[in-house]
């Protein structure tokens, strides 16, 4: 018992002063970890437009400049994730700047965490 809870005690420690740049990176992918594992009606929606907003700007990195902004202007708050969803997800409009496979990855992405959303 005292093993478990010294691991509670360094990892807490870790999580606490990690906000520095060598393990910042690993603590952001822990929280997003923790984030996916957790039920959705514990979250709140700003945590599943950060997970939502993470996929899209990793989706982003292999796209060009202009698509990377579209995807942040669409994964800037709840409202704009839902218009996006409602207008190129759905109703199909044509999208000048993300099209092809990035829209179809960026809809899927959605999506994956749409329950979180709607909190349903």
């Amino acid at each position: 018992m005292k093993t478990f809870f010294g691991f509670v005690v360094v990892l807490l420690l870790i999580l606490t002063f990690s906000g520095k740049a060598p393990l910042k990176p690993y603590r952001d992918a822990f929280y997003q970890q923790v984030l996916l594992w957790l039920p959705a009606n514990w979250q709140s929606e700003d945590q599943a437009v950060t997970v939502i907003a993470n996929e899209l700007n990793a989706l982003g990195e292999t796209l060009g400049l202009g698509q990377q902004e579209m995807l942040a202007s669409a994964s800037r708050d709840k409202a704009s994730v839902l218009l996006f969803r409602q207008r190129y997800c759905i109703d199909k409009d044509f999208n000048p700047i993300l099209f092809g496979e990035p829209l179809q990855r960026s809809c899927a992405i959605i999506d994956k965490h749409y329950y979180r959303l709607s909190g349903s």
